[in-house]
């Protein structure tokens, strides 16, 4: 190895600690925060505590039912990655393996759910037809509509990687349709099903907007909502905000260390292929 190419190693290196730097210190000031006492959070200083105050987060659990809140964020979150991963991937095999004109349509017109922005009026209206609204089943599928369109480009692009040879030589062994995509194909896309659930996942359990679209009773608020409980007109407790977010955080991480050497691989296929 040459001295250039060592040097230029050590400066990309160098640029890529600083850019982590960058994302990390927003964390750690969230993090001290949520052990500051309520006059020191409000100067949101990147510094530790002068005071250790971890009883701000048994304050936040006695003011908010926090659990509650906890369990609806976890099944909005999960019933959209379930309603979106199998459909998306069904959806794509059929596109796939199909290239009709009609189905080339289709998986075009999935395609602009990528870049056309949710207009909420007719989201609303839709839902309240439905009566679906202030209800935890009509969230989540509004949130899997709308990762649908990604998880769809994701899947179509790696089936893409799947040798049809495969599906032909099941099919002359008897193996049927259903069979031929969950034991046979299926299993085959580990890399971008993992990516799909990590960030359809994050997507639903980040969001803070939608649910006060959606839903009008607190009981059923998921956890990004409870951040209001501390921060208003006449309240502004950023030591007890910062501990929601950190509880927001928590399962984000986990999540993401679980899956992150698939999720690279899953979105460069599914970029490339199709």
């Amino acid at each position: 190895m040459t001295k250039k190419v060592k040097t230029l190693r050590i400066v990309k290196a160098l640029i890529l600690w600083c850019l982590s730097i960058l994302v990390f210190v927003p964390l750690l000031i969230i993090i001290f925060n949520s052990f500051k006492t309520q006059g020191e959070a409000v100067s949101m200083r990147f510094a530790l505590p002068t005071e250790w105050v971890p009883s701000n987060y048994t304050e936040v659990m006695e003011q908010v039912d926090i659990f509650q809140a906890f369990r609806n964020s976890l099944v909005v979150s999960m019933g959209t990655v379930v309603i979106a991963t199998i459909g998306g991937a069904l959806a794509s095999f059929v596109m796939n393996r199909r290239r009709t004109k009609l189905h080339r349509f289709c998986y075009m017109f999935f395609l602009v759910g990528l870049v056309a922005p949710l207009n909420m009026v007719p989201a609303v209206l839709v839902l309240q037809k439905l009566r679906l609204m202030n209800s935890l089943f009509g969230l989540t599928l509004l949130y899997a509509a709308l990762v649908t369109p990604f998880t769809i480009f994701l899947y179509y692009g790696f089936i893409g990687t799947v040798p049809r040879e495969i599906d032909e030589a099941a099919i002359i062994d008897g193996c049927r349709a259903g069979d031929l995509f969950w034991k046979i194909v299926f299993p085959l896309l580990k890399p971008v099903t993992v990516t799909v659930v990590i960030l359809n996942f994050m997507n639903a359990w980040n969001d803070f907007i939608t649910p006060f679209y959606v839903i009008n009773e607190s009981r059923k608020m998921p956890l990004t909502t409870m951040v209001y409980s501390f921060f208003g007109q006449f309240q502004r407790s950023w030591n007890l905000v910062c501990v929601i977010m950190v509880m927001i955080l928590v399962p984000i991480a986990i999540v993401y260390a679980l899956g992150q050497k698939y999720i690279i691989a899953g979105m460069t296929a599914g970029a490339v292929k199709g």
